[in-house]
């Protein structure tokens, strides 16, 4: 890197001081605030050593070079590069050539090590992708600067002391050269990463993770060892990174930090959060374009995009529905014609009266309850049911950091119309028969693809006018869900609509028609016997009479 403040006389001296702490090298080069911050002016010149003494070394000195206080950090090689490989030391070492550093001697051995290390590091950050988004992971675009991004926010949380020089990298002009440094890296990294066929190299730039990858990481996430694994790596890197340093000063950097962190607090934020978001280059697919994570889109904002060559008329907002999120329904004069547009916000549950239910299914159902999860889980499941031909609303925008989803407003039949005109005899029971076998068939479609709908309750289906079955509300859906718990809500929550006894061939027509399409479209015959079981009735026994749940069961039993 250029720098005003190095010259060939200097970085001789500072040679000459590392051939005599440590002798022979392997490789040596300047690093920390006083390279890639060069307004420090007084800040102490950091130093990493790699010798081949043939004993593990992990020590730090102090040395003055020229008019200059030194840091020299001493790393034997064979631990330099376990630390580089598998971060066995809490990247004490590493962390130093994964920011912006200058090569004294053997440059293609600090080049090999940082790559391998910035590979190690952007694996793990791809795993936590698919674990924090199990399910958006496999429509991500990922900007390769979120490497960069997330990677020095996570340096500075775990050790504030840099997080200043950190802010002062990443500022102004410095930031440009700084990241244009760290991409070299980054980018033969994600090369080799796609070789190993774990990321897609999007053409227009952007990284994909591959769903073979994703599915990998999903299949091994529960093991209790990678998470301790995971904090055992996090305590040692706190230990190591002060050990060294024990008996030493406080660098300059760290008392750079402790005299502005008083400044950061007057403007209430903590210095971590003057680093920039990482969200930032984290975006979905939408019809109006990449939306990043971070994106804080009003409703009023999007009508605004979605009008884009002028103003939007007489726009209405009526809520029609929703305890646990808040629905609306958005009215709007675009360019040619009126737009309807359902508007979701996604509400944390904690705290809600339905809460109880949760608890109540315990053993048999688990319910996503942060809102983000759920905003995520509709997005990418909506979107993945699109391709394989099942109708759902189409995702117009979304926007993340509001937690709100707009889809197209879906006109039809609510499936809890057929089942009310059944029950009161307004609807015939061949008509209302043809509807509910290809309500089976289609769930049996949805099934195939290896998704469960999560929610399949009657009033999240709707008949449109061409007849064909549209889910909604897809929030607790996942791919690899539980399939039985589709069929059973299914049916026991549509029985509390016939609570007669009166209506019980009602009931054994809605089960035994629903069931009839299903099987024959390929649905699994031990989905149905398993909803059968008390198991899953006994959740729906605060809703459905004792009476219409046996009767249930019991067509479920003779349907297999």
């Amino acid at each position: 890197m250029k720098s005003q403040h190095w010259d060939s006389k200097l970085e001789g001296e500072i040679l000459d001081v590392c051939e005599d702490i440590a002798s022979p090298l392997v490789a040596a080069c300047l690093y920390g605030p006083r390279l890639y911050g060069r307004s420090i002016n007084n800040g102490e010149i950091n130093v990493l050593i790699i010798t081949d003494q043939g004993q593990p070394i992990l020590k730090s000195y102090k040395r003055r070079v020229a008019d200059f206080s030194g840091s020299f950090l001493v790393i034997d090689r064979e631990n330099f590069e376990r630390d580089a490989e598998n971060g066995a030391l809490g990247e004490l070492a590493v962390e130093n050539i994964f920011t912006p550093h200058k090569p004294l001697i053997n440059r293609d051995y600090l080049r090999r090590q940082e790559v391998i290390a910035k590979k190690r590091i952007i694996s793990g950050l791809l795993d936590n992708l698919v674990l924090e988004f199990p399910e958006l992971s496999y429509d991500l675009y990922i900007k390769p600067e979120y490497f960069i991004y997330e990677t020095v926010t996570r340096m500075a949380s775990l050790f504030p002391p840099l997080t200043y020089g950190l802010i002062n990298m990443l500022r102004g002009g410095l930031k440009e050269e700084n990241v244009r440094f760290m991409m070299k890296g980054i980018r033969k990294a994600l090369a080799e990463l796609a070789e190993e066929e774990k990321i897609t190299l999007h053409p227009s730039g952007y990284v994909r993770i591959r769903k073979d990858y994703i599915e990998t990481v999903k299949a091994r996430r529960a093991k209790i060892a990678d998470i301790f694994r995971s904090f055992k790596k996090e305590v040692l890197h706190q230990v190591l990174r002060v050990f060294p340093r024990l008996t030493l000063s406080i660098p300059k950097n760290q008392e750079t930090y402790a005299t502005t962190l008083a400044r950061f607090r007057n403007i209430l934020e903590e210095p971590v959060f003057k680093l920039e978001d990482s969200k930032r280059y984290l975006f979905m697919p939408t019809p109006l374009g990449l939306v990043a994570l971070s994106d804080k889109t009003s409703i009023e904002g999007f009508v605004r995009k979605a009008v884009p060559k002028g103003k939007a008329l007489n726009i209405e907002i009526d809520r029609i529905g929703g305890v646990l999120n808040s629905v609306y329904l958005i009215r709007f004069e675009g360019e040619k014609e009126e737009e309807q547009v359902v508007v979701k916000r996604f509400k944390d549950w904690y705290g809600l009266k339905w809460f109880p239910l949760a608890l109540w299914a315990i053993g048999t159902r688990g319910f996503s309850v942060l809102g983000r999860s759920r905003l995520e889980k509709e997005y990418a499941i909506n979107r993945f049911l699109s391709t394989q031909g099942i109708r759902v609303p189409k995702i117009l925008y979304v926007s993340p950091d509001e937690r709100l989803i707009f889809e197209e407003f879906v006109e039809g039949l609510n499936l809890v119309e057929v089942l009310k005109k059944l029950s009161s005899k307004k609807m015939g029971a061949k008509e209302a028969g043809r509807i509910l076998r290809e309500v089976g068939k289609t769930l049996a479609k949805v099934h195939e693809t290896g998704v469960a709908l999560g929610d399949c309750k009657p009033e999240n289906i709707v008949i449109t006018h061409d007849r064909s079955v549209c889910f909604l509300d897809l929030e607790q859906a996942s791919r690899g869900g539980n399939q039985v718990w589709d069929v059973a809500e299914f049916l026991f929550y549509a029985g509390h609509y016939f609570p007669s006894v009166l209506s019980l061939q009602a009931v054994k027509l809605v089960t035994n028609e629903s069931v009839r399409g299903y099987l024959e479209n390929g649905g699994s015959p031990t989905n149905v016997s398993k909803a059968a079981s008390a198991r899953y009735g006994k959740v729906f026994s605060i809703f459905t009479p004792p009476h219409v749940l046996i009767t249930i069961s019991n067509c479920l039993k003779k349907a297999v």
